[in-house]
């Protein structure tokens, strides 16, 4: 198949609030930490047909795009670069100060155009953020705080500006990862903000991005929350996340991936045929469709209507069930299912050994004894 080149408007400047952050620190002022002055703007790079891809974030980028979202692209021809700048549990003003101190705090991974990932410790943003010509670079709220806009208005103004003023392409477009919602039993600490409940986190979250990109001036919002919250009315219901708040390894992974796909990629995605080993071909749709609705109806939830039950009306197939108790860096392939925490009391949804959804889940009720 040849390879398909994606066309990448320009973007029209924007001129930027600064805003008075918390705790004193005043706004970027136009000028690198270093002491460097900032070069001019930045001109529109040669079309060599490559989207490079750069996430700013933690542990929910790290969900988003390093698992398929190359795959994805590689499925329809595109040439992709993915970077993920990576602090776990790290929020937006933690990732202002680092700029600000032009600090080496980050865990930087990459995926090469051939889809080897790599791996550096101690990066800075401004290296990062130098390296590639990226056609989009992208922000996101820590997962505590994704609901409470004025957390955004605080940091996000000033960090976009730091990020426009140093990419090296004139035609790259900021974007922002909305985030998902807790499941409906997480003890996550920040969950009494949202009063534990699922459906309240979600409406605060689509509510924060819309301002927050209204703020910003940012057209790209990515709705991988709303892509969670629709896959959640599908019959493997509230299984999205392996611990109360990070995703479920397979389809959880692969809804939201599928959601970066169609909206930078402006394709389809439900016609994408790159389906994960570990994912079965009937959660696999459910996840494309669940994403494709996200992408047409960001701040609403679809419910999934057609996928309220599992193959053969939600009873189990003959077919043995394998379940391994691992951990979420290191996931056995399919047939096996995956346990990913030792003490989640998140439901995880069974396939058999034929990869065919049964309507069956397992719940751990009391955690496990973790061999040292």
């Amino acid at each position: 198949m040849g390879k398909r080149v994606l066309k990448i408007s320009a973007m029209c400047c924007a001129i930027l609030t600064m805003v008075q952050l918390l705790g004193g620190m005043s706004a970027y002022d136009g000028t690198k930490t270093s002491g460097l002055p900032v070069g001019e703007p930045p001109k529109p790079v040669p079309d060599d047909g490559v989207i490079r891809i750069l996430a700013i974030g933690n542990s929910f980028s790290q969900d988003a795009v390093e698992q398929y979202l190359w795959n994805l692209a590689d499925a329809e021809g595109f040439d992709v670069v993915i970077g993920n700048m990576y602090i776990g549990g790290c929020t937006l003003a933690t990732h202002l100060t680092h700029a600000m101190n032009d600090a080496g705090a980050y865990v930087y991974r990459k995926i090469a155009l051939d889809g080897t990932k790599t791996e550096k410790g101690s990066y800075k943003l401004s290296t990062a953020i130098a390296e590639e010509p990226w056609d989009f670079i992208t922000l996101q709220q820590v997962s505590d705080y994704s609901g409470v806009y004025s957390t955004f208005a605080a940091s996000l103004p000033t960090l976009a500006a730091y990020v426009e003023e140093r990419a090296t392409n004139g035609n790259m477009k900021l974007a922002l990862h909305q985030t998902w919602a807790y499941a409906k039993n997480s003890t996550h600490g920040a969950f009494p903000t949202y009063n534990k409940d699922q459906t309240t986190m979600y409406n605060a979250i689509v509510d924060a991005y819309e301002k927050a990109a209204e703020l910003t001036g940012i057209d790209i919002v990515i709705p991988s929350g709303t892509a969670i919250q629709n896959g959640r009315t599908s019959y493997l219901g509230d299984t999205f996340c392996r611990d109360g708040y990070h995703l479920e390894v397979n389809y959880s992974r692969y809804t939201s991936a599928c959601t970066w796909f169609e909206t930078l990629f402006d394709t389809d995605v439900t016609g994408n045929d790159f389906v994960p080993a570990s994912v079965s071909a009937y959660d696999a749709e459910i996840a494309r469709h669940a994403a494709h609705a996200a992408v047409l109806r960001p701040d609403t939830v679809t419910e999934m209507a057609e996928y309220k039950k599992g193959p053969g009306s939600g009873t189990l197939t003959p077919g043995a069930m394998y379940i391994d108790f691992g951990n979420g860096s290191n996931t056995a392939p399919a047939p096996w299912n995956n346990v990913t925490s030792i003490s989640s009391t998140t439901p995880v949804a069974l396939t058999d050994s034929d990869g065919e959804a049964t309507g069956a889940t397992v719940t751990i009720t009391k955690q496990l004894t973790q061999k040292q």
